[in-house]
């Protein structure tokens, strides 16, 4: 006998939004009319084709097989502080890409985002050398970044 819960009518849920973005990211049309362009709907629609595969799977494992509804994930304090400011760094990163633009807003969010890695890393601390590491890989990565998508491939970044 199938036993459905609330997680299980979430995932359905999650289908038919990803569904729905899936059916608009279809439709864009594409501007540049360059042949090979994936167009400017392709991120989307993989993205929601990728969901509505992962959703899908767990949808099916949880209903049809027997699966204890207590599986919960549990985190430690120390990972769920860095779960926190890792989500708190992507917020700040959208904000500034909005405000300050695409280089200033990538090194920084690279900067910080390496230093809270190194920060929660068992053995690692933090010195004026891997700041300093951390300052010259969100330089040198920023700089990868805008010189292929911007550069190479003409794109406008924010």
């Amino acid at each position: 006998m199938l036993k459905i819960d609330e997680r299980q009518i979430f995932y359905l849920i999650l289908i038919l939004g990803a569904g729905f973005f899936l059916h608009m990211a279809h439709s864009i049309p594409t501007s540049m009319g360059v042949g090979g362009d994936p167009g400017p709907g392709s991120v989307p629609f993989w993205v929601s084709l990728i969901i509505i595969f992962l959703v899908g799977y767990l949808l099916v494992m949880e209903t049809v097989f027997d699966r204890p509804s207590g599986d919960l994930v549990n985190l430690s304090r120390s990972e769920a502080i860095a779960l926190i400011i890792t989500l708190s760094l992507i917020v700040l990163y959208l904000t500034m890409l909005m405000l300050v633009g695409f280089f200033l807003s990538t090194v920084f969010f690279l900067f910080l985002f390496r230093t809270v890695v190194d920060l929660f890393v068992p053995g690692s601390d933090i010195s004026l050398i891997t700041l300093a590491k951390s300052a010259v890989f969100a330089v040198s990565a920023t700089s990868l970044i805008y010189t292929v998508f911007s550069v190479i491939f003409e794109l406008a970044l924010p």
